[in-house]
């Protein structure tokens, strides 16, 4: 059975958006995340959780929208 991978999204009264993934291993949270990035505006900040730094992880950040 394959892990189970989230992307949760949050949208703040003041515009921005925050996401953060689940499940996801080293870079491939950053490859899974891009196009939907792009598309909600510029990455201000990038966090990254302990899950970032197992092989093959979850990253949390804030996009806002202009």
């Amino acid at each position: 059975m394959a892990d189970r991978v989230e992307i949760e999204l949050t949208f703040t009264p003041d515009g921005d958006v925050l996401l953060e993934t689940h499940g996801l291993k080293g870079q491939s949270c950053i490859a899974e995340t891009e196009s939907l990035e792009r598309a909600l505006g510029k990455v201000r900040t990038r966090a990254r959780t302990a899950e970032f730094y197992r092989q093959a992880t979850g990253v949390a950040g804030s996009v806002k929208r202009r």
